[in-house]
């Protein structure tokens, strides 16, 4: 089992050694943009309790933002609840911003303690591959900001 610094030291050493990226670390997040893409992947570590002999778990979270600032309206919310869990990893989050506004956030969770480079690159480039399409097809419709736009 992996406590939350194994796990981030492990997820550290896959980002910057075997796929060679440069990370971010902001508090208990990594942070990884991209020059060809619209939207960044955000990595956070979280405790998830102890096991049967009492060692630690971990979680990893995934996210990338689809689109930030956008006005909440039914149609927002009744394409995140059609649409929104429809990829083979991930679901969109509506999260609470500023007053009146919202952001639509693509996240996946993993297991930290069993994670390893095939399951985390997959993960990562699926999120971000989907965040990165989906903003585009739904700027036009629900406005807000892309995150290279802020």
């Amino acid at each position: 089992m992996a406590t939350v610094d194994q796990t981030m030291m492990k997820i550290q050493r896959i980002l910057t050694g075997s796929l060679g990226l440069k990370i971010m670390l902001d508090g208990e997040r990594i942070r990884i943009s991209f020059t060809d893409s619209s939207t960044q992947l955000i990595l956070t570590v979280r405790e998830w309790g102890q096991d049967a002999e009492g060692e630690p778990r971990s979680l990893v979270l995934i996210s990338a933002p689809i689109l930030l600032d956008v006005t909440p309206t039914p149609e927002v919310f009744e394409w995140v609840a059609r649409h929104g869990g429809a990829r083979f990893f991930g679901h969109v989050e509506v999260i609470e911003a500023t007053e009146g506004k919202v952001h639509l956030i693509f996240s996946h969770t993993l297991l930290g303690d069993y994670l390893d480079q095939p399951e985390l690159e997959s993960t990562m480039w699926g999120i971000l591959q989907v965040a990165d399409e989906w903003d585009d097809e739904l700027q036009p419709r629900f406005g807000g900001q892309k995150y290279r736009d802020i």
